[in-house]
């Protein structure tokens, strides 16, 4: 689950008495003064790299192909746009299928070891990366079309450090990511990652890696059973499968072990198998809000929609996504992604408008 800025403030603030040597913080708070931290050579590697990071930007440009879109469709067992059925030129992109779009361009020398690309990674000690959540805003008036040549800037929102975790310390990176046309503005996808630090599984053998004790492997988290989700005003039942994984990495350019390594994934970093990806089940509670908006009134759209990721879902595992709208709130929607065991592994909020009102 994502800290709060609030809960971060508190967390931080107690963390820098006991732990000066190792100064960290939000990018968005203010500067603390640090007598031992006077100069660039005095700050530790985490806080040189939050300076530096702090000032990237990373411009990409792609152009939105008919054969990627139709990839999607099929990926996603879309009604319309699978098989044979590649849209025209001028056919807008459906929410979040832009994510078959701008995939990292970088070879595998440039990965990290468990293949990810680290464009904004910190430095060690962490090693690994989650999905943590994220939103979506965009201009329903300037949607992505088959043909436009689209531009998009990365830029950092948020540092937060967040330590003692399950998984020890780890860092929280939020980066916006606006994309634009010729049109101008069309959409800012916020990505939240989470990096945690490195297990004995992930260093490099050495003489005693031979001898490591049994106790040492990270065993899988065994999931837990909560109350009973809400009732859900639409609902599909699905259990993602190697190949869907498999296709949506490939279709994203995404080689992150965790989504088809059963071996790395169950023992070095300990989950039950394969991962499905964050953005996955982003895309999945986008499209099926999608659906049912389009089913009652074909006016409504999604304005924006938020998430958080607060539990892994599995390979071969069944899942639930569904969504219901807030009567306390109009135009609001609840959306999830439970798991097998009822559990509400992905949270997501939507605010939904109509064209001309």
């Amino acid at each position: 689950m994502l800290p709060s800025r609030t809960v971060f403030r508190s967390v931080f603030s107690q963390y820098q008495r006991t732990h000066t040597h190792r100064l960290f913080f939000s990018t968005n708070l203010q500067r603390c003064q640090h007598t031992q931290a006077s100069s660039q050579d005095n700050k530790s590697p985490l806080e040189q790299w939050r300076d530096q990071i702090s000032r990237k930007k990373i411009i990409e440009k792609d152009v939105i192909t008919a054969s990627q879109f139709n990839l999607m469709g099929n990926t996603m067992n879309d009604p319309i746009y699978r098989n044979q059925r590649l849209p025209s030129t001028g056919t807008e992109l459906p929410p979040a299928w832009h994510l078959a779009y701008f995939p990292p361009r970088v070879t595998e020398q440039e990965l990290s070891p468990d293949g990810f690309e680290q464009d904004w990674k910190p430095p060690a000690p962490f090693h690994h990366r989650m999905w943590a959540g994220g939103e979506l805003e965009w201009n329903p008036e300037n949607p992505l079309r088959v043909g436009d040549e689209a531009r998009m800037e990365s830029t950092i929102r948020d540092i937060q450090f967040r330590p003692a975790g399950r998984r020890g310390d780890s860092v929280f990176i939020w980066v916006d990511k606006k994309i634009s046309n010729d049109k101008g503005w069309v959409m800012t996808e916020s990505r939240c990652w989470v990096y945690v630090q490195g297990t004995d599984g992930h260093k490099k053998e050495d003489s005693s890696s031979s001898n490591k004790k049994e106790e040492e492997v990270i065993k899988p988290k065994q999931p837990t059973v909560l109350k009973e989700l809400p009732k859900a005003d639409f609902s599909l039942d699905l259990t993602p499968s190697p190949i869907l994984l498999f296709r949506f990495s490939a279709l994203t350019f995404n080689s992150h072990l965790i989504h088809y390594d059963n071996i790395y994934s169950t023992t070095v970093e300990g989950h039950r198998g394969c991962l499905v990806h964050g953005p996955m089940s982003f895309m999945l509670m986008i499209n099926e809000l999608n659906k049912h908006l389009k089913t009652k009134d074909d006016t409504h759209y999604i304005k924006s929609l938020s998430y958080r990721c607060r539990s892994p879902l599995v390979v071969n595992e069944p899942i639930q996504v569904q969504g219901k709208a807030k009567s306390d709130v109009p135009g609001h929607y609840d959306v999830w992604v439970a798991d097998q065991n009822g559990n509400m592994a992905v949270k997501g909020s939507a605010i939904v408008g109509r064209i001309g009102g």
